[in-house]
């Protein structure tokens, strides 16, 4: 049998951010599952003129029956600022041990999740299979849910009546989710015609990075960048770039602000800083206005956004921001505050999770939970997954994966449990053998 860990260390060494591409970890979870004795083969889609892929390991009868379906995404955040990975000695990419911690870009969320689905399938005896089991390492997740999507549009989850979706939970059994929105605001800025009595300053403003479906475990440093506005004898603003992803509380923002001054800054065009100082009191309003109805089934019990992206682009300056609603909130209705200040357009929106408690496939992972030891838990979770899609595609759905989510992935340091990461492998044994293996005296079997 592999190397559980030394495949884990493997799949953080190997790059996977989303927008560039993920040919390489493709290749590695293909290889992977060739040693274990596995089927693989490799989907190509080119999504937004980048050639995207995804590994597909199909086992156990053809039938028509209703498969089960593991998914896991292999793509991942961009890592930030290198010199913020303390933990890895300043590369994301450098698995690094430290006791029970295994850190590493991608170590919780999510690609090291299909090392241990990998093993869990080669663990049992597939003769035994009585539906079919399909294994998919995804696409794009980070990016809209983008080899999610292609999976159901390809008609690759056809057939397929559960789906098993790989995220951090720390091993809980996640039924519910919050849903997930992406806009992007567009304020409109007003040239100023007497630069050359400003002086011009390029700024630096630090935040802390976090994921955003916790925006308060962060510091955004794009809104702190536009509170710089405020300060007094600032009169323009020339140059605005913060954040790295729309689901990551920017620890970073550059700006460039014009003063009073007897300097020429006329090099680069001078903005008034008014539209933006009107959106930033907008935002303000905005983030307190989600605050109106809560559930205490989520955490943070009420719908949730963060600031993103900021930029200038000719005339005018952009935003992209998420928002994370709970069930029965239509964030287009939420975003009204910020019209009066700012163009708003959707990019993209992602459906909820809820599957019942009673669903066969919850009560499944509850069962198996037991059976490996593990106390029996049912959570939510605050971030959209794969789920929401192929729950909404038809397929009963849950999400669970070792590693700590909250106050960990899309950030520097991200970290895995390593005890966590073996217990993952036993669950998903134990899950396969009660949902896709054949009875022998009244008990599923595949061994």
């Amino acid at each position: 049998m592999a190397d559980l860990i030394a495949w884990a260390e493997r799949f953080i060494a190997t790059p996977s951010e989303s927008r560039l591409g993920n040919a390489a970890i493709a290749r590695l979870a293909s290889q992977l599952l060739g040693e274990l004795g596995l089927p693989a083969r490799i989907e190509t889609a080119e999504v937004g003129g980048t050639l995207h892929h995804a590994v597909v390991c199909d086992v156990g009868p053809d039938a028509d029956a209703g498969g089960l379906l593991l998914v896991t995404h292999l793509d991942t955040v961009p890592p930030g600022a290198f010199g913020a990975w303390t933990a890895t000695g300043g590369d994301p990419f450098r698995p690094t041990r430290e006791a029970d911690r295994l850190y590493g870009l991608g170590s919780a969320d999510a690609k090291v999740d299909f090392v241990c689905k990998a093993l869990a399938l080669a663990s049992i005896d597939r003769s035994r299979l009585r539906r079919p089991v399909r294994l998919v390492g995804t696409f794009g997740e980070e990016i809209g849910l983008i080899g999610a999507r292609w999976l159901i549009d390809a008609g690759l989850a056809r057939g397929y009546r559960e789906a098993l979706v790989g995220e951090p939970s720390e091993l809980a059994v996640i039924r519910a989710h919050k849903g997930y929105a992406v806009f992007e605001a567009s304020v409109a800025l007003e040239r100023l015609d007497y630069c050359e009595a400003l002086t011009a300053t390029q700024r630096t403003v630090t935040g802390v990075a976090a994921h955003s479906s916790a925006p308060a475990l962060g510091r955004n440093a794009i809104l702190a960048a536009l509170s710089e506005l405020e300060s007094a004898g600032v009169l323009g603003i020339f140059a605005l770039d913060g954040g790295t992803a729309v689901n990551v509380v920017p620890g970073r923002c550059e700006i460039g602000l014009a003063s009073k001054g007897a300097s020429d800054a006329c090099k680069e065009p001078i903005f008034a800083t008014a539209p933006l100082r009107s959106f930033a009191a907008a935002w303000r309003h905005f983030e307190a206005s989600l605050g109106a109805r809560r559930d205490p089934d989520f955490d943070p019990d009420r719908t949730v956004a963060s600031l993103g992206r900021a930029w200038l682009e000719g005339d005018r300056a952009r935003f992209r921001f998420d928002v994370r609603p709970i069930p029965g909130e239509d964030p287009e209705l939420l975003v009204e505050p910020l019209r009066d200040a700012a163009a708003i357009t959707s990019v993209r929106a992602n459906p909820p999770l809820s599957t019942s408690r009673d669903a066969k496939l919850v009560r499944a992972a509850l069962d198996a939970q037991r059976s490996v030891g593990l106390e029996a838990g049912l959570a939510t979770k605050a971030t959209c997954t794969e789920a929401g899609l192929l729950s909404r595609a038809g397929l009963e759905a849950i999400v669970l994966g070792p590693g700590p989510s909250v106050g960990n992935v899309h950030k520097p340091n991200e970290h895995t449990s390593v005890a966590q990461l073996h217990r993952a492998v036993e669950l998903y044994r134990a899950l396969l053998v009660r949902l896709a293996c054949l009875v022998c005296s009244g008990r599923p079997t595949c061994s």
